[in-house]
């Protein structure tokens, strides 16, 4: 078909939603139809099991769309866990003064039937979710923008499918890498790995290696070698306990694979490291040189921030730190900031776990809304803000010298920068050093706890539950710092995290909820968070850990790093 007719087709072409549904295929359940009397778009997500469209079986696992075309037959039979799905039911029709004839070609998108496993899933639930609502409120201005959701949501998918048809999908890198990831302890074979991206063994092979630069076997040792070497250093856990721990069962055979990993053997490799200098530099996360980093000059170090660069030529005394975080960050460095900010709105007041520690500190209103005035009244000798506070740069800097940081740089970052700043920087690196010896000794302890089972991060927030990924840094130390496995849901990290409403939330599929409550700031459970904890609390498989939201999603320094770390530990290994 000449290009020319071809968008013309399209230009002509208007979506009608006829019908949307939700529900749930319980275990060992099926859900079925014959002859559907429309075109048909199926999303659903939870367990896995198996599908079968117009006599095609295939295998389907975490989250999945299905679009099948007006007179297709399919079955969608549960494994062992509930599949959530939602259906789609619409048609596609010419406008006035269109051909008549629409889509006469046999392998027009929406004339095919076809299985996708989308990039990014919980956007695609997001999407299903406000159409169900648009739908849902009845005719007039909300169905019609129903009408639009799913036509943008179609465009998405056919274009998905079109660049991934003939391989795996690029965006199943993504969901193998995050299975692996919680799982790489664990016997892994490639053909389970590739049931898991919906392709072949060498189709995944080869994408996995194009994408990551190693096949998945070899991510496999990459993960269990980083392991093992982090119990090396900061452990004293005997060398067949960690060969155990990271998935070998023979002591020796471990042995050989780390000497050829980092060329020594474990035992040698833990003497080096012991001795040898520079093993937080090599372990911690190294920052963007252009954002936030000391270096030193002839004269005293200099602080590179956002922007500009500040020269330390005497330790400042007198600090007004705009980011709770920073007040932690000095705290653990045994110095109060003259001035910091709070939270609250009506009273506002320090997180709990240090606020004994802040009672010489002047109160300079919240992060969001600083009392610049105040911050004039305190004459420090030292402002330190982050990115947000841009818009009063210049008047913050002819109070005092100010320096920018970006408010989620690293708290080893930042920690090791204050060690510049206050000339403790011995203290710095002695805390980081702390931190990655716990972490790790309580990795390798979670580890047979949670084989086979995820752990979600998430906040109701409104009509909506916020799910947390890797990207997040909170979702780092418990994903990256702790090695949780993180659910197949939120395997994409190319966000902070994902929305989806309540009724949904089962499709996450965890086994463990960290629940970031706003209970203390609300004097009460809002009635999302209600909601949220009786859907979970119906699942006896399911265990629920409510936390406090200011110190877990406010507070970075190490104080609450380490507090975040203690919850996790009486939550898990209880």
């Amino acid at each position: 078909m000449p290009q020319q007719e071809q968008a013309s087709l399209w230009s002509d072409t208007t979506i009608k939603t006829l019908d949307v549904r939700s529900g749930t295929v319980p275990p060992g359940g099926v859900l079925s139809e014959t002859g559907l009397a429309a075109n048909m778009l199926l999303l659903a997500g939870g367990g896995q099991g198996g599908l079968v469209i117009n006599g095609e079986a295939c295998h389907v696992q975490a989250s999945f769309a299905c679009h099948a075309v007006k007179g297709s037959s399919f079955a969608l039979t549960a494994g062992s866990d509930n599949i959530h799905y939602t259906v789609i039911s619409y048609k596609a029709i010419p406008v006035a003064g269109a051909a008549h004839v629409l889509f006469p070609q046999r392998n027009h998108p929406l004339r095919t039937s076809f299985v996708h496993h989308p990039a990014l899933p919980a956007e695609l639930h997001m999407a299903a979710d406000r159409i169900a609502s648009k739908w849902g409120r009845g005719e007039g201005l909300e169905r019609f923008h129903a009408n639009a959701l799913l036509q943008s949501m179609l465009y998405e998918l056919i274009m998905e499918h079109e660049r991934g048809r003939g391989g795996a999908e690029p965006d199943m890198v993504d969901v193998v890498a995050a299975y692996i990831a919680g799982h790489y302890r664990q016997d892994l074979e490639l053909k389970e790995l590739a049931t898991l991206a919906g392709c072949g063994a060498r189709q995944l092979q080869r994408r996995f290696k194009q994408e990551m630069l190693v096949g998945p076997m070899e991510y496999v040792i990459r993960l269990r070698m980083e392991s093992a070497e982090r119990m090396l250093r900061y452990t004293d856990a005997p060398i067949g306990e960690i060969a155990e721990r990271t998935g070998y069962r023979d002591m020796y055979y471990f042995s050989r694979a780390f000497k050829k990993y980092y060329g020594v053997p474990p035992q040698l490799y833990r003497r080096t490291a012991a001795s040898g200098p520079g093993t937080v530099a090599a372990s911690s996360e190294l920052p963007d040189p252009r954002l936030a980093s000391p270096r030193e000059s002839l004269q005293s170090p200099v602080i590179s921030h956002l922007r500009g660069e500040y020269s330390v030529t005497a330790t400042p005394q007198r600090i007004a730190v705009l980011d709770v975080q920073y007040a932690d960050h000095l705290l653990a460095l045994g110095m109060s900031p003259a001035g910091s900010v709070g939270f609250g709105s009506r009273a506002l007041n320090f997180p709990p776990y240090f606020r004994e520690r802040l009672k010489a500190t002047e109160m300079l209103g919240t992060y969001e809304y600083p009392d610049l005035e105040a911050v004039e009244r305190l004459r420090p000798d030292l402002i330190i803000c982050t990115e947000v506070h841009d818009l009063h740069y210049e008047r913050l800097s002819r109070t005092a010298p100010t320096i920018m940081f970006k408010r989620n740089e690293s708290w080893q970052t930042i920690l090791s920068l204050f060690g510049e700043l206050t000339g403790k920087q011995a203290e710095a690196e002695r805390m980081i050093a702390d931190y990655l010896r716990r972490t790790a000794l309580l990795s390798a302890e979670l580890a047979p706890v949670l084989s086979g089972r995820s752990v979600a991060l998430i906040r109701p927030r409104e009509s909506v539950v916020r799910i947390h990924t890797a990207a997040h840094r909170t979702g780092a130390v418990l994903y990256r710092d702790l090695g949780l496995p993180a659910p197949l849901f939120v395997a994409d990290t190319s966000d902070t995290a994902y929305h989806i409403s309540v009724d949904r939330l089962p499709a996450v599929h965890a086994n463990y909820y960290f629940l970031l409550s706003n209970e203390r700031m609300q004097d009460g459970s809002s009635m999302t968070e209600q909601s949220v904890r009786g859907i979970l609390d119906a699942d006896q498989r399911q265990r629920i850990y409510a936390v406090d939201a200011a110190t877990w999603i406010g507070c970075y320094g190490p104080t609450g790093i380490n507090c975040i770390v203690d919850q996790v530990a009486r939550a898990l290994l209880a």
